[in-house]
């Protein structure tokens, strides 16, 4: 049975608003990644797996360090993916948790992908096995940090986001602070990790993200009185206003290799 609850029916996505959605976090979070990818050094004829590829931007990135050949996309839906069908990826539907090994690689990545899979530690090590000896994990995962907000209403929006997305999909928002311990326990070594935070300033492609991530769960979370519509329409107000500034969404990035 799947340990990827809900998401692909929670979230509708095919529809053009996720994928505006998904552009703005390729627009927030692509250059964070790239320096990863950079510093991790993948060369030429490496084997890839993008594990939740969504809409394709990191793909594309191994792609061009890689060879198209050479690398993987998977996700739970491919609809955004299938233009990279066309550059010569592989692109293929594929459940993390439960599916075939799609191949053995030399990196598997993710991003904002494995705080939402129930069993993120027995699917880690499913994941590190599909490593070839030496090959490289880079999982890169969000935690909200809404204690850290100077505006109350802010502060209750992304702490409904966090419960939601806990309740309805099986998401660990703090899941991520745990990192590296995740992949040493995965039987990974030389695990590192670091964290990143973008500020969400009004109007700015972090907090217009942050505005669409929260209207996923509007609804569901004022039915359930976990936010109010009031405080929600005052956190739309305060990432629209420009003199607005919060540091309240942590990335944290964690490398480990399997023993060679």
């Amino acid at each position: 049975m799947s340990d990827t609850l809900g998401w692909t029916s929670y979230v509708d996505t095919k529809a053009q608003v996720e994928h505006d959605r998904l552009t703005l976090l390729q627009e927030v979070f692509d250059p964070v990644t790239a320096r990863l990818l950079e510093r991790v050094g993948v060369q030429p004829g490496w084997q890839c797996l993008e594990v939740g590829a969504g809409a394709g931007s990191v793909a594309r990135m191994l792609a061009e360090r890689a060879g198209p050949a050479n690398v993987t996309a998977t996700d739970m839906s491919t609809d955004f993916l299938e233009p990279l069908a066309s550059t010569g990826i592989r692109v293929m539907y594929h459940d993390v948790t439960v599916d075939e090994p799609p191949g053995e690689f030399d990196l598997i990545h993710s991003r904002f992908v494995m705080e939402h899979v129930t069993g993120r530690d027995a699917t880690l090590r499913r994941m590190a096995s599909w490593l070839k000896p030496g090959g490289l994990m880079v999982v890169e995962c969000g935690t909200p940090v809404p204690e850290l907000s100077s505006h109350p209403s802010v502060r209750a929006s992304l702490t409904a986001l966090g419960e939601m997305m806990s309740a309805s999909v099986g998401t660990d928002p703090e899941w991520a602070r745990r990192l590296p311990l995740p992949l040493e326990q995965a039987g990974l070594v030389d695990c590192v990790a670091e964290a990143h935070v973008v500020p969400a300033r009004g109007g700015s492609p972090m907090a217009r993200w942050l505005t669409a991530t929260h209207r996923l769960i509007e609804e569901p979370a004022v039915a359930r009185g976990v936010v109010t519509a009031e405080d929600l329409s005052a956190a739309y107000a305060a990432y629209a206003d420009p003199d607005f500034v919060d540091y309240t969404w942590l990335t944290v990035a964690a490398l480990g290799h399997r023993a060679g």
